[in-house]
This record gives structure tokens, sequence and C-alpha cells, in this order.
């Protein structure tokens, strides 16, 4: 077990300088805060090992706005596992990523090395169910987490704590549509297993290249405290006692997540509030 976990980077590294300037642009664009950051700061500086999980939306600011914000306070950064073709297959964003520990999908035994060696693993149980193909407006800030349960195995067998980041705003980055992805756009981005998913739009048009400016609403990052896994030798034996710990942790994820988006009016803004009222105009008339 590492004495302190996570991966360390400099802050002066050459690639943490333009990560960190295009990461600091945005947070104040879109007035970014992480609310409890130290209770993940205490796990890592006991040597816990720690599993993050979130609610996940298609888009790459979510994440690196909070590595950031990791970065800048304690120098180190989890592990991520990202998309493969989404990150992976663009050309740049697939080493820039390998750079800062992210594990393509699906590359379960590099999962389990990162864990077991560097003790911080951040990912998004929901993966592209609850990013694309979710109707944002019909199913708002909802994890999409049945039959998830390698999160919950790994942190099991690594002796790991489990702790929930509910990002508030993300949802509303960018404004999911009525309208289908094109199928040719579809299989360009290599996501053809996302036919159904609504385009989005940002700032600029469509949403198409990850990152590229979003709708300025505000976005806040809420850090759980390590969740009660309870009887985990029992979850580790047992596949209705891993059923069992896996509903209970996503209802207790959910009602975290519902709690702050129920009361992210007492961080929110004018701008905030008129992005998000545009936003719910059109759903009304049905764009």
């Amino acid at each position: 077990m590492p004495e302190t976990t996570g991966i360390p980077i400099a802050r002066d590294d050459w690639l943490a300088q333009p990560f960190l300037a295009y990461a600091r642009l945005f947070a104040r664009y879109h007035r970014h805060e992480v609310v409890h950051l130290e209770r993940l700061g205490a796990l890592l500086r006991a040597g816990r090992r720690v599993v993050l999980v979130g609610n996940h939306v298609l888009d790459v600011l979510d994440p690196l706005l909070f590595t950031a914000a990791m970065l800048d306070r304690y120098g180190r950064v989890p592990h991520f596992i990202g998309h493969e073709n989404l990150i992976f297959g663009m050309p740049g964003l697939g080493r820039l990523a390998r750079s800062y520990g992210m594990i393509p999908s699906r590359r379960m035994e590099e999962t389990e090395r990162a864990l077991a060696e560097d003790g911080l693993l951040m990912l998004y149980p929901g993966s592209g169910s609850e990013a694309a193909r979710r109707v944002y407006r019909d199913e708002p800030y909802r994890l999409l987490w049945a039959n998830r349960f390698g999160f919950l195995r790994l942190a099991l067998r690594h002796d790991a704590e489990v702790v929930f980041v509910a990002a508030v705003g993300i949802d509303e980055m960018y404004y999911q549509s009525s309208f289908a992805m094109p199928e040719l756009l579809l299989r360009v981005l290599g996501s053809e297993r996302y036919a159904g998913s609504r385009m989005q739009f940002g700032l600029l048009g469509p949403h198409v290249i990850p990152g590229l400016v979003p709708l300025p609403v505000k976005i806040t990052h809420v850090v759980s405290e390590p969740l009660d896994l309870g009887d985990r030798a029992a979850a580790r034996r047992g596949a209705r006692a891993l059923r069992e710990l896996h509903g209970r942790v996503w209802r207790t994820c959910q009602a975290l997540l519902d709690r702050e988006i129920a009361q992210r009016h007492r961080r929110s803004d004018w701008l905030d509030r008129g992005v998000r009222g545009v936003e719910g105009v059109l759903q009304k008339i049905g764009l």
C-alpha cells in the first residue's frame, strides 16, 4: 500500500502547465468549486485505496475540472477509465490521456494494477448508457448503474474505500435536444452502439469535439464521506450479498445527488439560472 495514494504530478511539469491553464480557464467560466475535497485528502494522506464514482455526461470537462482541483491542492491525480474511441481514438488526446494515467475502458487487468499500485481510481459506473443514451429531460441526474458491479468488485478485492462525487450542473453544460444523433457522425466517432442518442449543443453549435465551449452554467463537485460497504467479506463471497450491497450503494449515491440538485440554488448565480431557464423553455416547446 502506497504511503500516499494517487499519481504524483509536479505542478510545473511541462504537460501539467497547459492542462492546468485550460482547466483554470474553464473553472472560471463555470465558476467551478469542489465542496468537501478535504474528505478525499484525508484518505490520500492515510494511504487508503479509493475508488471514486460519479454521475456522468458525454464530455471531458467534468473530470478535467475535478482532476485539476485535486492536482492544485494535493499534487496528485487519480487514474481514470476513459472511452476507448472518444478519448483514445482522437489524435494527440489519447497520448495526453495516457500521460495522466487514464486507462482505456475494458482493460480490466490494467485497471486492477492501477488501483493496486497507485491506490486511486475514478470511474463512472453508468458509462455510455448514462452519458449518451439517457434522455436528460426525462431522467435528469439519474444514475443508471443497473448490473454495473465492477467498481464494487474492485473496491472489495483491494480493500478500497468507495467515495461518490456528485457533479451538479453537468447535465445542462450542453443542451441535449430532441434530435437524434446522425448515424454517420456516430460511425465517424466509432460510437455506433450509442445509436438513438440525441444531439447536444454548446455555445458554438453542435457538441462534437470534447470540451469545446459548453454553456456557462455553474459546475460544483460535492465529495461524499466514504460509503458504508457493510460486511465486505460477505459481499466478496456471495452474489446475493453483492447485489444487495450494490442496491444500497446506488440508493445512497442517488439520494446524495438528488439532495445536491434540490439545494443547488444555494450556490447558483444569475447566469446559471438564466442558462437553465432558457434550456427549460426549449424543452417545453419540444426542441
